[in-house]
């Protein structure tokens, strides 16, 4: 699954990895967050709307009026794949989710311990996600996102067996290019960076509370 993120950069260096142009966002004052939960509104990227290039502030979490359980903060991809009702809707309104990298826990259910998930090369990861959201619509979580996971691989599984889906910039630009069949998109999830592109590390506790926000959030501990 994907349950923390960080995501502690001012939106240029995300928007420069696809080349896209950074003044989309020079508007956004919000301080940098180390440890980014569900429930609020991390930067993503996305093209919905008039097909541009875009920086939004999405609320993360899905939940359709009907639907009597929480927010959805993942959408586990062979849930996606077999068509389930709950996500066929949002598969042509595909977003990116940038970041430095991602949390999991080990451990018993009294004394958890968080690792931190990055790329080797330190680069942004760039992870897939549908929304219900279209310009013009509130940012809550009936118009909200979810993050696609799949199974973890290699050394990864000893973590989480779950991990979200982070794909190459190229791959990347394609999943939000409105002109990509929804077939194609999601032909691009079983394909996305493999496990050896991470390495990740133990934390400190204190960010199991999502209000710790100082930046050794994701430093070794």
């Amino acid at each position: 699954m994907c349950g923390r993120i960080r995501q502690a950069g001012d939106g240029e260096q995300y928007m420069e990895t696809l080349n896209w142009n950074p003044r989309a966002i020079l508007n956004d004052v919000q301080a940098p967050k180390f440890n980014v939960p569900p429930g609020t509104r991390p930067l993503t990227l996305h093209r919905l709307g008039d097909g541009s290039e875009q920086v939004e502030r999405m609320f993360w979490g899905y939940k359709p009026a009907w639907y009597k359980r929480g927010p959805a903060s993942n959408a586990r991809l062979d849930t996606v794949l077999n068509g389930s009702p709950f996500w066929l809707p949002l598969l042509t309104r595909r977003i990116l989710v940038p970041a430095e990298g991602w949390y999991e826990w080990i451990g018993e259910k009294t004394s958890k311990q968080p690792w931190y998930i990055h790329a080797k090369n330190d680069a942004p990861i760039l992870m897939a996600a549908i929304a219900a959201w279209s310009p013009g619509a509130e940012m809550n979580a009936a118009h909200g996102f979810a993050i696609v996971t799949d199974d973890a691989a290699g050394g990864m599984v000893d973590i989480h067996d779950r991990r979200p889906i982070v794909l190459a910039p190229e791959d990347a630009l394609a999943w939000l290019d409105p002109a990509t069949r929804v077939e194609d998109a999601l032909a691009m999830l079983t394909t996305p960076r493999p496990e050896s592109a991470f390495v990740w590390h133990p934390v400190t506790p204190a960010m199991g509370n999502s209000r710790y926000q100082l930046a050794d959030a994701s430093e070794p501990f």
